[in-house]
């Protein structure tokens, strides 16, 4: 049997179907993305309200005792998304608080896990404003958000208050110090007297912070939700 000759198509005509086919099929990718973003709020609002008594402070807490239900949910082998899906979800959720709803609802739930890092919420919401506008790529948001005060663990915890931001140096100066020690690299013999007077100086100013932390009252702990 002869094959039928199909009818030529100018090219013109071609190029036309494929650009109105990229078009259309945006516009489904689109749609699916909005879709996509609105079911993972939805899931987060549900999650922030059972286990983070829909407190938006409490989920960005970095209290490690918060959400002990929380990660027992997580653990469950009969769950049907990865701990890393529903902690994406309330992070598209929170997003949702802080971002234009037509914004929010245009970025997928990977740029929205991305904004979240960023601890600023001004910051937060000119980032999302911007990358929905502009239709970045993953990538580009990437970039956008780096170094732009990204949370870190124990954020929560005021890590950048003067006193752990001392601590912090404190404690590199003494790791070196005591690699410095263990490799031989001991100060000359005519700093000695110098360095033993100043070593007890230092014995006595951290004994001082040792009494301070000593009497600090302990840590109260979340009760299990």
């Amino acid at each position: 049997m002869a094959r039928r000759k199909l009818p030529a198509v100018p090219a013109k005509s071609r190029e036309r179907t494929i650009a109105e086919a990229v078009a259309w099929l945006q516009e489904k990718k689109e749609g699916m993305e909005a879709e996509l973003t609105l079911r993972a709020k939805e899931i987060g609002d549900y999650l922030i309200r059972q286990f983070f008594h829909g407190d938006l402070a409490l989920v960005a807490s970095q209290n490690p005792h918060k959400d002990i239900s929380f990660r027992k949910l997580c653990a469950r082998a009969d769950l049907p998304f990865p701990e890393s899906a529903l902690r994406r979800f309330i992070q598209v959720a929170v997003n949702f608080h802080f971002l234009p709803p037509d914004k929010a609802r245009a970025l997928p739930p990977s740029h929205h896990s991305l904004l979240y890092q960023v601890a600023d919420p001004d910051e937060r919401r000119r980032l999302g404003v911007a990358a929905a506008e502009r239709e970045v790529s993953v990538r580009r948001l990437r970039e956008m958000v780096k170094g732009k005060g990204k949370r870190r663990p124990g954020a929560g915890r005021k890590r950048h208050s003067p006193f752990f931001k001392s601590w912090r140096q404190l404690n590199k100066a003494l790791t070196d110090l005591v690699a410095a020690c263990e490799e031989g690299a001991l100060p000359e013999a005519e700093r000695w007297p110098e360095v033993r007077q100043q070593t007890r100086e230092l014995r006595d100013r951290l004994n001082q912070v040792i009494d301070h932390l000593m009497d600090l009252p302990p840590a109260k702990k979340d009760d299990e939700h």
